[in-house]
């Protein structure tokens, strides 16, 4: 890929999505987008960009986007957040506040994570369905579009699921596997760009949060997008509410504040300003 091209495509993630992509990190640009490149007829990544460069609002250039921001996601991945949703998150929320539960699947990408959350809650209350609200979003409309149809395949649901909840909570199908509509009906799902400033505004019907899960995305965000992101998150969050991160992100946003709630050798988020 040619320089003037590579970086008319570095500042157009930039801009549309907050994502960094370094010149070494090129090869991402090969594999994410080669596909595109034949599906649309074009000679190569460059008349890719060149195309983009007159299109910028167009369908191609929503492609790009999508192809390039959805990113690895399992069911139940790392598990430790989801016991942290059973054991300190829910109880403290029910504790605390007499009106429903609202959580947010943050960059929900195809939806394990969003879902993950869902069985969480149906196995830890009763009633869970009329008591916690649950919404994912993500940027990319093929990944949301995969999430809202709440089937997966033999492999993907091999990949985290226990298996008590694979035969409690998904319908097979050959060997596709389908979840049932008592936890497909929990989870809303909506487009929302995590770096947009008007993000805030997007969400107001769905929350205030009191548990945000926003995990393993900052780190693909140059550093002044980390901060609008999180302080995006806490404008969408009651103060006193939960953040979860990747383990290696913390967060620290321009306005917001935070501090850090152990629990067992990680760390939970709670906000204490919001900006």
């Amino acid at each position: 890929m040619q320089e003037p091209q590579f970086e008319f495509m570095r500042e157009f993630l930039l801009q549309q999505s907050g994502l960094v992509v370094e010149e070494s990190k090129m090869y991402l640009l090969r594999t994410r987008l080669q596909l595109l490149v034949r599906e649309h007829g074009l000679a190569d990544l460059n008349a890719l960009a060149d195309k983009i460069k007159v299109q910028r609002n167009g369908e191609l250039a929503n492609q790009v986007v999508d192809a390039m921001t959805t990113n690895e996601t399992l069911f139940f991945r790392d598990q430790y957040p989801f016991d942290a949703l059973r054991d300190v998150m829910l109880p403290e929320c029910t504790a605390n506040n007499g009106s429903a539960i609202r959580i947010w699947s943050a960059a929900s990408s195809t939806g394990q994570e969003a879902y993950s959350i869902a069985m969480t809650v149906a196995e830890a209350l009763p009633g869970a369905a009329k008591r916690v609200h649950i919404v994912g979003t993500d940027i990319s409309e093929q990944a949301l579009q995969k999430a809202a149809s709440g089937k997966y395949s033999q492999i993907e649901v091999q990949r985290g699921m226990p298996a008590r909840l694979l035969i409690k909570y998904f319908e097979q199908d050959g060997n596709n596997w389908s979840l049932k509509p008592e936890i497909c009906n929990m989870v809303k799902f909506k487009g929302a760009n995590l770096v947009s400033p008007g993000l805030a505004a997007d969400m107001r019907a769905n929350g205030p949060f009191d548990i945000v899960f926003c995990r393993n995305v900052l780190i693909y965000f140059a550093v002044d997008a980390r901060l609008e992101v999180i302080d995006n998150l806490a404008r969408c969050m009651r103060e006193g509410g939960f953040l979860v991160t990747g383990a290696a992100e913390i967060p620290r946003g321009q306005h917001s504040e935070w501090k850090s709630v152990p629990v067992g050798n990680r760390n939970l988020w709670r906000l204490v300003k919001k900006p």
